[in-house]
C-alpha cells in the first residue's frame, strides 16, 4: 500500500535510513473515497499528499514541507479515520527499499511554513497553492 509519511527536510537522512519507524501517515483508504466521491484516483493522491505535505509543515514542524511516499504491507498499516479520512497508522521501522520518492517545496516556502506554524491563515493557504517538487531518494539525500 503506497502511503505518504509527513517529514522533516533537515531530517531525511536519518529518516530513510531505516532506522526510522513513523507513526502516522495518509493514504487513499476506503474511508477517503466513501468521503470523497466525486474525487477520481488520481485527485485522492494528490489530497493525502497534499494533507501529508501539512502535517509535515504544521505539526512536524519542518521549515519545507516534506513528504515521503513508499510502500508499505497492508498489513503494517492500520486505518486512523477519527483523525482523518486519509489517515492510517503505520507499524515497523521505514525500509529504504520500500521509499518511492519524496516531494519537497522549493527553498522560497519557507516564510509561508514558518507564519503557518506561527497561526497566519493566508500562509497556510499559500503553501497550499504551491507545487510538491517530485525527487528520487538519491537526489534529496545528495542535496
Amino acid at each position: 500500500m503506497r502511503v505518504y509519511l509527513p517529514a522533516v527536510v533537515d531530517e531525511l537522512a536519518a529518516q530513510t535510513s531505516g532506522r526510522w519507524q513513523p507513526q502516522r501517515a495518509y493514504a487513499v483508504t476506503d474511508v477517503l473515497r466513501d468521503a470523497m466521491p466525486a474525487l477520481d484516483e488520481d485527485e485522492m493522491v494528490e489530497f493525502a499528499i497534499d494533507t501529508a505535505a501539512m502535517a509535515s509543515a504544521l505539526e512536524a514542524g519542518s521549515r519545507l514541507r516534506t513528504v515521503i511516499a513508499a510502500d508499505v504491507s497492508r498489513a503494517d498499516v492500520v486505518l486512523d479515520a477519527v483523525t482523518h479520512p486519509a489517515a492510517v497508522l503505520v507499524s515497523g521501522r521505514l525500509d529504504p527499499a520500500s521509499i518511492a520518492c519524496v516531494f519537497v517545496d522549493e527553498e522560497d516556502a519557507a516564510a509561508d511554513a514558518e507564519a503557518a506554524r506561527g497561526g497566519d491563515d493566508d500562509a497556510a493557504d499559500r503553501l497550499a497553492e504551491r507545487t510538491l517538487l517530485w525527487y528520487d531518494l538519491a537526489e534529496v539525500l545528495g542535496r
